[in-house]
């Protein structure tokens, strides 16, 4: 089964909100590289690729650890995240 969440991911280079699907069966460093490679682009490469991004929950200000799956990340549908 291809289980996905919908999370809300705010990018403060862009000052857009992005409403995406995720795998839930992924790392957060996986999900990571995903989003910056499609938010790149979205915007057409103003959002620029490198290994050097971080994911943060918007409501508690908590980095995610890259190593975590979703599932132990507590990443549920309807979480607010920050790229930066």
């Amino acid at each position: 089964m291809n289980h996905k969440i919908l999370v809300s991911v705010y990018v403060p280079e862009l000052d857009i909100d992005y409403d995406i699907f995720i795998p839930a069966n992924k790392k957060v460093g996986n999900i990571i590289l995903n989003l910056v490679k499609g938010i790149n682009e979205l915007s057409q490469g103003a959002y620029p690729i490198s290994n050097n991004h971080a994911l943060m929950n918007s409501d508690t200000c908590e980095f995610y650890n890259t190593d975590l799956n979703l599932k132990d990340a507590k990443i549920l549908n309807g979480t607010r995240l920050i790229l930066i």
